[in-house]
């Protein structure tokens, strides 16, 4: 029985996406229940959307609720490693709102001088601590000293 539930629920898609306000990846299944988790990475998120999708096949298969039929859902990514204009512009303007140059902010946030460049040309996303100091100093500029 469980080797049907665990079979079932794989059928269901899982999104997984960066939430620039929450700091933090946010798993969805859009099929199912829309955001139903969040983590730190995207290797977190995976079992966590499988135990979900679990649970709620087991409700389905128990009569507590309906599902669709899996496989309704499709996610087209142009670039994977590109950032929306918004994601990288809000890197570059908090920099510049701190009149840091990239080596200088980079010094601050403990991180490569070519991590925040390629943060700002959208090819590589902030992620973990990096992500949660960026949310800080956005909040409260005063953490950054030059």
């Amino acid at each position: 029985m469980k080797a049907t539930i665990i079979t079932l629920a794989a059928q269901y898609a899982r999104l997984i996406y960066w939430s620039v306000e929450d700091a933090c990846y946010i798993g969805s299944l859009p099929e199912i229940c829309g955001p139903c988790c969040h983590g730190d990475s995207v290797e977190e998120l995976y079992p966590q959307l499988d135990t979900i999708a679990q649970e709620w096949v087991e409700k389905a298969e128990a009569g507590e609720c309906s599902l669709p039929p899996p496989g309704n859902f499709a996610v087209i990514n142009k670039s994977r490693y590109s950032l929306s204009a918004d994601v990288r512009n809000s890197i570059a303007r908090l920099r510049r709102s701190l009149g840091l140059s990239q080596a200088d902010f980079a010094a601050a946030l403990g991180v490569s001088l070519s991590s925040v460049g390629q943060w700002e040309q959208g090819r590589r996303r902030p992620d973990g601590a990096s992500a949660r100091l960026l949310s800080l100093i956005e909040r409260h500029p005063e953490l950054v000293s030059e």
